[in-house]
């Protein structure tokens, strides 16, 4: 081979090192891109998954206090003093699990 071919074979090789550069590059840039986005969508995620154990605290909440307000239960204010007896003695167990 003549000294041009050589020379067109090496502007060939390089120009495809400098594709594929361009192409990892532009991977590398979208690989961030997806794990931010991934990052972002985890912790809305977590945020979701927090309030939804707010609003089933608050719904089991909700029909408990719906059962003792009903005026077919019997012994409404004893079962209701248990009740609070109980929730005080978890709360106190949770503050003391917290510290």
């Amino acid at each position: 081979m003549g000294e041009v071919e050589h020379k067109a074979q090496l502007d060939n090789l390089s120009s495809n090192v400098d594709k594929i550069v361009a192409f990892c590059n532009s991977l590398i840039e979208k690989n961030a891109k997806l794990t931010k986005e991934n990052e972002n969508l985890n912790i809305e995620l977590n945020i979701k998954k927090e309030r939804l154990i707010e609003i089933e605290k608050k719904y089991n909440d909700l029909k408990l206090a719906q059962a003792f307000s009903s005026p077919l239960s019997d012994g409404n204010k004893e079962a209701k003093q248990k009740i609070n007896k109980i929730i005080r003695e978890i709360d106190n167990c949770i503050t003391l699990l917290k510290k």
